[in-house]
């Protein structure tokens, strides 16, 4: 059952790990907004989560059997693992620097709002389970 459980919740983990990483890239474009030459970064959502849901199904065709507490979890995930992208846009300004403040803005404010949507997402998620455990 418990497996049932994790499998529910392996998706929003995958999102809110996107979610995290996005929030830290789109906060350094905003610190780097006036350093010569820097080039503004990104992180494309749908690629991340099709490789980490792709990655999912693979791992979960092998069972693998823990003869000892100390060998590592098959199922823990790598998230250093993803892809940074510069972002293309025809904003440039003299120094090369590339990130517009405004993009940049609207970025973090779209992203903390689906950060915040999946943890409630998830809230719910866990009061539905819990009423069905209680009857």
């Amino acid at each position: 059952m418990l497996d049932k459980i994790n499998a529910l919740f392996k998706f929003s983990q995958y999102a809110l790990d996107i979610y995290a990483k996005r929030q830290e890239i789109i906060a350094s474009n905003i610190a780097n907004a006036d350093t010569p030459g820097y080039q503004s970064k990104d992180i494309n959502f749908k690629n991340e989560i099709n490789k980490r849901l792709r990655k999912n199904n693979i791992t979960n065709n092998i069972q693998l059997k823990k003869t000892s507490p100390q060998h590592i979890s098959m199922y823990k995930q790598n998230t250093s693992s993803f892809t940074i992208l510069p972002v293309v846009s025809n904003y440039l300004k003299k120094n090369g620097n590339t990130v517009d403040m405004n993009r940049e803005r609207i970025s973090f404010i779209d992203n903390s709002l689906k950060y915040q949507a999946h943890i409630i997402f998830i809230n719910n998620q866990i009061k539905n389970i819990m009423h069905v455990l209680r009857g």
